[in-house]
């Protein structure tokens, strides 16, 4: 899945862009630069915080597919709402429970499919599909093989789940 989806590495591109000394947002090529500061500020870690506030996520299979949270160890938990992505169940958790999320890393930049950046946002990560035509990804991991990153094993196995592979 990598090798058909994840395309060219623009780390470089999108650290110049956000470092230059240029007035933001003036034209063209400001809007770009204020695109490039976004891509390479932290994300919000809703999972992260939430989990080790002791909530879970649960994935509601019988009704509609969606995603609901819910403190770890309260079973008669019923939940207010149902969320359809992860990435929003979570941001909803932390909101409900007054959690300050964490801050992720951004440390690299990678042009991707707009399939691929549709599942990645959906998972909680940050892209952005029109970045002077591209769509871009912002990988919050490095040292690694990005078919190794955890956010890539849980698209998979979505969809070895929703496909029955």
């Amino acid at each position: 899945m990598v090798s058909a989806e994840v395309h060219y590495c623009v780390s470089y591109l999108v650290s110049t862009l956000a470092g230059a000394d240029y007035p933001h947002g003036a034209d063209d090529l400001g809007s770009l630069m204020d695109q490039a500061q976004e891509l390479a500020a932290p994300i919000a870690d809703y999972e992260e915080a939430a989990t080790q506030a002791g909530f879970e996520l649960l994935r509601n299979e019988i009704v509609n597919k969606g995603y609901y949270w819910r403190p770890r160890n309260d079973r008669g938990w019923v939940p207010s709402s149902v969320h359809e992505s992860a990435a929003e169940a979570w941001h909803d958790c932390c909101e409900e429970n007054d959690i300050e999320p964490y801050d992720r890393e951004v440390f690299e930049h990678w042009i991707v499919s707009d399939w691929l950046a549709e599942k990645l946002a959906a998972k909680g990560e940050k892209t952005d599909s029109d970045f002077a035509g591209m769509t871009v990804w912002a990988r919050t991991t490095t040292g690694q093989a990005i078919s190794g990153d955890a956010v890539i094993t849980g698209i998979v196995a979505d969809l070895a789940r929703e496909y029955g592979a």
